[in-house]
């Protein structure tokens, strides 16, 4: 089982590098893997993703993948309500984390199947409207990576690309949002004693190793093509979540 989740941590750690999305595949392998309860997962995925922000984050930048007037306004949206939402989260009950976190799953991967085309509110909205937008969208993040654990990515990088923002600094955005989440959203879970410090500290490193690999492959590989075999796998995820929730 620990070599499995030391496994899973790792794919975790390429994809979500890669696409901005499949931090949230930690909390059911701290599960399944590291025989965790749902509060202790969630808060111990969220806080490991701290580190694996900053380090992705860097390497984004080295890059020159970011787009700071893009980033900036979600990073302060999500620090403000993120801990707000860790605090609500550490008050529900393990079912009903279940299935908030199954139903973002499941629409956010639904929404990126099926999202439509056409004109987008970003290229329609002037500098201190889209900086009013993306704030918005921070805080919506914020709170519900803070109430469940989820990386920022899961909900930021489909909800960004829904008002027509650019997928490769989207993707940036995402990997340095999971660390204010987490710096925010841990203060809290923390606080409450639900972070297993002696998993946090493997599963980071494990996570780690796979940006190495991801942000490279985010770089090389078409997007797209990443995009929907996460997507496929998340939902997947979210339906796992879902039955454990009412079983």
């Amino acid at each position: 089982m620990f070599t499995l989740l030391a496994l899973s941590a790792f794919f975790v750690g390429v994809i979500n590098s890669a696409t901005g999305v499949g931090g949230v595949l930690l909390i059911p392998a701290l599960m399944f893997f590291g025989g965790l309860g749902t509060h202790e997962a969630m808060a111990t995925a969220l806080f490991s993703f701290f580190f694996f922000g900053l380090v992705s984050a860097f390497i984004y930048h080295r890059y020159g993948s970011f787009d700071w007037k893009v980033t900036l306004p979600v990073l302060a949206g999500s620090f403000i309500s993120s801990y707000g939402g860790a605090s609500v989260g550490s008050q529900a009950t393990a079912a009903q984390l279940d299935i908030i976190l199954a139903l973002i799953i499941i629409l956010s991967s639904l929404y990126s199947m099926f999202s439509p085309k056409g004109a987008h509110l970003a290229d329609r909205l002037t500098g201190r409207g889209s900086a009013f937008l993306l704030f918005g969208i921070g805080l919506f993040t914020g709170f519900f990576c803070g109430l469940t654990g989820a990386g920022g990515g899961i909900i930021s990088v489909p909800t960004m690309l829904m008002f027509g923002y650019a997928a490769l600094p989207t993707i940036a955005t995402s990997q340095v949002l999971g660390a204010v989440v987490s710096l925010s959203g841990s203060a809290s879970t923390i606080a409450n004693g639900f972070v297993v410090f002696s998993l946090a500290w493997w599963v980071t490193i494990c996570q780690l190793l796979g940006v190495l690999v991801g942000v490279r492959i985010a770089h090389v590989v078409p997007v797209p093509k990443l995009k929907k075999a996460v997507i496929r796998v998340c939902l997947f995820i979210g339906l796992l979540i879902a039955a454990r929730a009412f079983l």
